[in-house]
């Protein structure tokens, strides 16, 4: 049987060191392999490995040695047939040693193997690359613009890992030293690590030699280690970029063409340059991690439901509120829900907004059977100007600092951004610290501004979300594109709360049934598909009226009405597309309906064209009022709709169940129908469904959307929800 010879260099990284070396000896099983853990001078108590693995060959080193010299150790101690190289912040799965060594035997030729490496949460590690190029300094791995724009062609090349089929090996440049299996007859050849290389680029180096030696280095996907990245680098966070920076210009310089040697200046200034903005950009990250460990067991913690143990505050909870402003939507009914819905004798709860823009619905009538009235900023408003903004920043700043609240809750992208600013500064400044909580109930990453402006706001919300303690989700859907998509913030530090209202008007509705048509004078024989929401190009009613271009074409005999419920920036434009498309008599367009119970007492579908969506509440209003609803695949819908139970596509009678939503088809979910963004003719077709459905079909969908809305979506559930997560908040002051 061949030997093996397993070798991990270890720097302060014991704890990780042990749970490694606990899936070493797993994945191990009957196999017979030396173990050499190399230690460079740690500080951690590296010793207490041998209590657990007493077979561990350890060398402590008096210092750190770097990363090259202190595996060459090993390698000179070591004969193994084979040689795996292996980081002690990674875990290996089971059958890893059995299928790396298989593969080893059966492909001669391989000098090197890297395994497929994934993130501690089961994301790619582009371990797989192509040798290093002058741009590779700014598209690599984990480079700023590879995470801004992962697609763009730059890093498709060099990243080899995503032209994998996640299945069949492949040669490639080189692999990472966080995993790699060698053969020692390789090694032989081509000789030990490059000891010039403190640490990093070491691997890339040591793969072109083995290459030039005519070994190949292959990528092999059905060998799989996970890595938790920088388990030791990041022990010294700002040695560790120096370091990655000599390296990189010790590899530059190593294999430069001596006619290209006028270069090396410019590199070097590029370099530093590099070397600056990261240590910058770090010592940000550093900084914050520091603040933020104002509470560390909270922002890790998984949500937790209150229970008898937990100690209520003496005094009232102080919550201060704010919202960019009242208009007409879900985030101005639920922030007035929580301002005058939560337990006054626990909470003492304040809401500061600021000024609607003359094209919205003001929806601050609200208010006006209260006492407790909003703190008006004029300032604050939707338009982006910087200085109203400043002025808007300053006035919230002088709000916090008089209210003195323990918790900061900010609502909507503008005012979560100039509040927390301000919430930042006051716990720089003041020695009464704020709690932070910002709810998303949308974003403005996607359908909102250019690609420019869209980046820009998303890195200030990356940022913001440092020193947030608490972000919301409205939805799961929304929390995993928070979470994975745009990696706002770590899932542990994101909860998902979702809306609640005031649903009894909606399923009471129906005792005003008739009224709505007679207003507009539509006979009770008429089909009647509303849309309810703001005249804005993210509601994309530009779609609606395609679709409903296509069902009157393609069903000439049903009597239908069109209504478009709501106001907006684009009320004039939509009315144009209207008359152009020929579509006036069949539509009309009724502006801001106070009492929306009135509309959906009368309508028989609803439909939703958007782009983007957090939590569309005109689902969740019709849902309660029992009206079918059709509603594009935008954020959070799928959240309501429910589980996809088949297309609408028909063959031989039959509708063929499909993963996906073909383009011109449409899915019947638990509770309505959905199909894709930007597709008329599918929506069309999806209307059709609904006004031929079969009448126990439709009403069974409706039935269960009825009984989802009214458990999901009750008031009392959301105060609830909220309140246990402000005292478990406050908890941690203890």
């Amino acid at each position: 049987m061949n030997s093996l010879d397993i070798i991990i260099v270890n720097y302060n990284s014991t704890d990780h060191l042990l749970n490694c070396l606990r899936t070493v000896e797993k994945s191990l099983g009957d196999l017979c392999a030396n173990i050499f853990v190399q230690d460079n001078a740690s500080t951690d108590s590296v010793c207490r490995i041998l209590s657990e693995f007493p077979r561990v060959i350890l060398t402590q080193n008096r210092h750190n040695l770097g990363f090259a010299r202190a595996v060459n150790q090993a390698l000179r101690k070591g004969a193994g047939d084979y040689v795996v190289l292996l980081n002690p912040d990674a875990c290996i799965v089971d059958n890893f040693f059995e299928t790396s060594l298989s593969f080893m035997q059966k492909n001669s030729g391989a000098g090197v193997m890297g395994p497929r490496i994934l993130d501690n949460d089961g994301r790619l590690q582009n371990s797989a690359r192509a040798f290093p190029t002058p741009l590779t300094a700014f598209f690599g791995r984990s480079s700023f613009l590879s995470r801004r724009f992962p697609e763009n062609p730059v890093t498709s090349r060099n990243l080899l890992s995503l032209k994998s089929d996640g299945k069949s090996p492949m040669k490639v440049d080189w692999v990472s030293g966080a995993c790699m299996v060698i053969r020692r007859k390789a090694i032989d050849d081509t000789g030990l690590l490059d000891e010039r290389f403190f640490m990093y680029w070491e691997d890339a180096d040591w793969c072109r030699r083995i290459w030039k030696h005519g070994w190949k280095v292959v990528y092999n996907p059905q060998a799989t280690v996970y890595h938790y990245v920088g388990g030791s680098s990041e022990k010294n966070i700002f040695r560790s970029v120096i370091e990655f920076h000599k390296s990189v210009y010790r590899l530059f310089d190593k294999y430069l063409d001596s006619s290209l040697s006028f270069l090396k200046p410019l590199v070097i200034g590029g370099l530093t340059i590099r070397l600056f903005f990261v240590l910058v950009s770090n010592l940000f990250q550093w900084s914050f991690s520091i603040f933020n460990k104002r509470h560390p067991k909270f922002s890790d913690t998984q949500p937790q439901v209150l229970s008898a143990d937990i100690q209520l505050p003496e005094n009232k909870i102080k919550i201060l509120r704010i919202i960019s402003r009242l208009n007409i939507g879900g985030p101005s009914i639920h922030v007035h829900l929580l301002t005058n819905g939560l337990n006054a004798e626990r909470f003492d709860s304040k809401l500061v907004t600021g000024k609607i823009s003359p094209q919205e619905g003001d929806m601050s009538y609200l208010f006006h059977y209260y006492d407790k009235q909003p703190i008006i900023v004029p300032e604050l408003q939707r338009e982006i100007s910087l200085r109203m903004d400043m002025k808007a920043f300053i006035q919230i700043l002088k709000i916090i600092f008089r209210e003195k609240p323990d918790i900061l809750h900010t609502h909507t992208a503008k005012a979560g951004s100039s509040s927390r600013f301000a919430g930042l500064l006051c716990n720089i400044l003041s020695s009464h610290q704020v709690h932070m909580v910002h709810t998303f109930h949308g974003h403005v990453f996607e359908g909102y501004f250019s690609k420019v402006n869209s980046l820009l706001f998303l890195n200030i919300e990356r940022f913001l979300a440092r020193v947030t303690d608490v972000v919301i989700a409205i939805s799961e859907t929304q929390k995993h594109e928070l979470a994975e998509k745009y990696r706002i913030a770590p899932a542990s530090k994101i909860r998902t709360l979702e809306l609640g209202f005031d649903l009894r008007p909606f399923f009471s509705g129906k005792s005003m049934k008739g009224a709505f048509r007679q207003s507009l004078g539509i006979d009770e024989d008429t089909l009647l598909i509303g849309i309810v929401g703001r005249l804005v190009p993210i509601k994309n009613h530009e779609m609606f009226f395609k679709a409903a271009g296509l069902f009157l074409e393609q069903n000439p005999g049903i009597q239908v009405q069109f209504i478009i419920v709501g106001d907006g920036e684009l009320r004039n434009e939509l009315k144009a597309c209207c008359q152009k498309q020929g579509l006036t008599r069949y539509i009309k367009f009724c502006g801001w309906v106070k009492n929306v119970p009135f509309v959906y007492a009368d309508l028989d579908i609803l439909a939703l064209t958007s782009l983007n969506e957090g939590t569309p509440v005109s689902i969740i209003e019709s849902m309660a009022a029992s009206v079918p609803v059709i509603a594009t695949d935008a954020g959070g819908v799928q959240d309501l709709m429910g589980k996809k139970l088949e297309t609408g596509k028909v063959e031989s009678g039959k509708r063929k169940a499909e993963s996906g939503i073909p383009k011109g088809e449409f899915f019947i979910c638990e509770r309505g129908v959905l199909c894709r963004k930007n597709d008329a003719a599918g929506f069309a077709k999806g209307l059709r469904y609904l006004t031929e459905a079969d009448a126990g079909e439709t009403v069974a969908m409706v039935r269960r959307a009825r009984s989802f809305a009214e458990k999901r979506f009750d008031h009392k559930r959301l105060f609830y929800d909220m309140e246990s997560l402000y005292t478990e908040l406050m908890t941690y002051d203890k």
